[in-house]
């Protein structure tokens, strides 16, 4: 899930006290009034420890361009040419200059 501004978070988490671990971070969210997207980015949050809002905010998954709709995205994945988790090795390229003879 990715928010399109993490103000909700901010909000919710303003009261708690850092360092905090990813179940207390959701935990205080919930209690504090986060709604469902925020509670939902958050919960996607790897584990571990956050010392701070700035590295909370840092991990949480934030979409650069929600006005984009889902064709637009099709489009944009395909001009990189690249399928997602396929290794540079194996993926299509063109020969090189030197190899054109």
């Amino acid at each position: 899930m990715k928010l399109h501004d993490t103000r909700p978070v901010r909000e919710a988490l303003n009261t708690l006290d850092f360092p905090a671990d990813k179940e207390s971070i959701v935990a205080h969210a919930h209690a504090h009034g986060a709604g469902e997207d925020a509670e939902r980015a958050l919960r996607s949050l790897p584990l571990g420890e956050y010392a701070s809002m700035a590295e909370v905010l840092r991990s949480v998954p934030v979409d650069p361009a929600p006005d984009r709709t889902e064709h637009e995205r099709v489009q944009q994945h395909r001009r990189r040419g690249r399928k997602a988790g396929l290794a540079e090795s194996m993926r299509p390229s063109s020969p090189k200059p030197i190899d054109q003879d």
